[in-house]
């Protein structure tokens, strides 16, 4: 019964993007270096971390504002630039 019950619980690992997405929020800016094979990815997973956020992105609208995400590459170094926008409600 238990080894059943132990198979059927999904274990949900942390996301190695998040720590990259909480600091976006925290400090509007972060760098991060990485593999050039893998800076695809990484921009990809920041933003559905964003998209993820729904508790933000609740606040954002409750404020009148939207966000979003630049990013610039150079070598090796992401750097990732979260600028907040003025909606049209937020006026």
């Amino acid at each position: 019964m238990v080894g059943n019950l132990m198979s059927q619980l999904h274990i949900i690992k942390p996301s190695k993007y998040l720590p990259i997405w909480n600091r976006l929020k925290s400090e509007k800016i972060c760098m991060i270096t990485a593999d050039i094979r893998y800076h695809k990815t990484i921009i990809k997973m920041v933003k559905n971390k964003r998209d993820d956020d729904l508790a933000y992105r609740f606040e954002l609208s409750e404020r009148g504002l939207t966000h979003e995400i630049k990013t610039t590459v150079s070598g090796t170094v992401i750097t990732f630039t979260l600028r907040e926008i003025v909606t049209i409600a937020g006026l």
